[in-house]
C-alpha cells in the first residue's frame, strides 16, 4: 500500500505526473520537460529500465514505481537528495545501490516483492525511514543496516527466508509494528523484550518452539499472532501482557497453558 497521503503535499498540477497503467515501456522526455516535480507515479507499466530521466528531478518527493519490470535501479538515484516516498515493489529487482545509502531524507521505503537478499551497508544512514517493507524477497536474516533505521516504526518483512530475530532488533526501539510472518525464523532472541512501544507482532507460520521468558515486558503490546508455529508450552509471563486484545496460539503443539492467563481481562474471545 502506497501512503501518499501521509505526507503532506502540494497537488499543484504543474509538479504531479501520474501515468499509472498507460502501457508505457520507455518514459518519453515530453512527459517531464519543463515541469520542477514534486510527485511521479509510473504505477503498473510495462516498464523494463528505470526511467534515468527522473533523476534529473531533485526535488521529487514522491516516486512511485510499482508493478513494473525493472530490473536495475541506476546510481544516480542519489541525486533525488529530497525523495521522501520510494515505492520499488513488485518489480524484478535483486539488488539495490549503495549510493541509495545516501537518500537521507527518505522515510518510506518500498521494496516488496523483488528478488532482494540483502541490503547494502550504506541503508545505516537511512535514519529517518519509519515505514520498511521489503516482503516476499529472499532475505535470509534480518539485514544488519536495519538495525541502524533508529526511526523505524513498522517493519514488513514477511515471507523471506529468515531463521532468526537476532538481540540487536533491541536498537529500534520506536518500533510499533512487526509483521514477520511465513519465514523459517526458530529462535526469537531476548532482544525483542526491549520494545516497549511494540503494539502489534506477528510472527505467524514459522518454526519458533519457545518465546523468550521476559514476553511480558512488552506491555505496550495488543496484537500477538502465533500461530502455525512449533510451541510446547509459553512463559509464565505472558499474562503480565495486560494491553493484549488478540492472542492467536492456533496450530501449534501446546498441550497446557500457564495458569495466569485466565487473568488476561482485555483478550477477545473468538
Amino acid at each position: 500500500m502506497f501512503h501518499q497521503n501521509v505526507i503532506s503535499f502540494d497537488m499543484n498540477e504543474s509538479k504531479y505526473l501520474n501515468k499509472d497503467s498507460q502501457q508505457i515501456s520507455v518514459l518519453k522526455e515530453e512527459f517531464l520537460a519543463g515541469h520542477e516535480l514534486s510527485y511521479i507515479s509510473l504505477y503498473d507499466n510495462k516498464l523494463v529500465d528505470f526511467p534515468n530521466l527522473i533523476c534529473n528531478h531533485d526535488k521529487l518527493r514522491i516516486l512511485n514505481l510499482s508493478c513494473n519490470n525493472i530490473k536495475k535501479i541506476p546510481n544516480d538515484i542519489v541525486k533525488l537528495s529530497e525523495l521522501e516516498m520510494l515505492d520499488l515493489g513488485h518489480n524484478e529487482i535483486s539488488e539495490l545501490p549503495h549510493e541509495m545509502g545516501q537518500l537521507t531524507s527518505l522515510k518510506y521505503l518500498y521494496v516488496s516483492n523483488n528478488k532482494i537478499s540483502y541490503l547494502p551497508d550504506s541503508f545505516n544512514n537511512l535514519k529517518n525511514v519509519i515505514y520498511l517493507n521489503i516482503t516476499d524477497n529472499l532475505l535470509e536474516k534480518i539485514p544488519a543496516s536495519i538495525f541502524d533505521m533508529k526511526s523505524l516504526v513498522e517493519l514488513r518483512l514477511y515471507n523471506n527466508g529468515i531463521e532468526d530475530i537476532p538481540s540487536n532488533i533491541r536498537e529500534l526501539f520506536f518500533l510499533r509494528e512487526v509483521h514477520l510472518m511465513n519465514n523459517l525464523i526458530s529462535v526469537i532472541s531476548d532482544g525483542i523484550t526491549e520494545l516497549k512501544n511494540l503494539i502489534i507482532l506477528n510472527i505467524s507460520n514459522n518454526s519458533i518452539e519457545e518465546l523468550p521468558v521476559n514476553i511480558g515486558k512488552l506491555d505496550s503490546l495488543m496484537e500477538l499472532n502465533l500461530r502455525f508455529n512449533k510451541l510446547n508450552r509459553l512463559p509464565d509471563s505472558i499474562s503480565e501482557l495486560n494491553n493484549l486484545t488478540i492472542l492467536d496460539l492456533r496450530a501449534n503443539n501446546l498441550t497446557c497453558l500457564p495458569a495466569n492467563i485466565v487473568n488476561m481481562n482485555n483478550l477477545k474471545k473468538n
